[in-house]
C-alpha cells in the first residue's frame, strides 16, 4: 500500500449521516426566512458573518451540517437567538446505522476506565528525597 493510500480506521466511528435531511432543511427553511425578514441577501449575510455566500445557499438548502457556533455566529447577524431560529424544529434523526457495533463496544471499553495515575510533581520529589 502506498503512503496515500490508507485502510480504513477502525477508530473513525462518524456516523454517515445524507444530506439533506429533515434537520438542516428545516434548519435551512428558518434561516431563510430569518435572512429575508431582515432584508439581507446571501451575500450581505456572509459577509457579515465572515463566510462564503455559497455556505449560506449550502445551509439554506440543507446540503450542509453547520457546526453550533456557525449556528450562533448567523444569529448574531441575524439579531436573533439560538432558541429563535430552533423555535418549531420538530425533526429528530435516528443514529446512523454505520459503525453502530462499533461505536457500542468502544463506549463498553471507555466505561471501564483505569485507575488513575500517580502523578507527582518534580519539586515534591526533589522536597522529599532532603527531608
Amino acid at each position: 500500500m502506498r503512503a496515500k493510500e490508507s485502510a480504513p480506521s477502525q477508530l473513525n466511528t462518524t456516523p454517515v449521516v445524507k444530506l439533506p435531511n429533515a434537520v438542516t432543511k428545516a434548519l435551512g427553511v428558518k434561516l431563510r426566512s430569518y435572512r429575508e425578514l431582515a432584508q439581507k441577501s446571501q451575500e450581505q449575510l456572509a459577509h457579515d458573518a465572515e463566510v462564503e455566500r455559497s455556505r449560506i445557499s449550502k445551509l439554506e438548502n440543507g446540503h450542509i451540517n453547520p457546526s453550533l457556533l456557525t449556528l450562533a455566529t448567523l444569529c448574531h447577524c441575524l439579531s436573533i437567538t439560538l432558541e429563535q431560529l430552533f423555535e418549531g424544529v420538530t425533526a429528530t434523526l435516528p443514529p446512523a446505522s454505520q459503525g453502530g457495533a462499533l461505536r457500542r463496544r468502544n463506549q463498553a471499553h471507555a466505561e471501564k476506565s483505569p485507575a488513575p495515575s500517580k502523578v507527582v510533581r518534580a519539586d515534591h520529589r526533589a522536597k522529599r528525597s532532603k527531608a
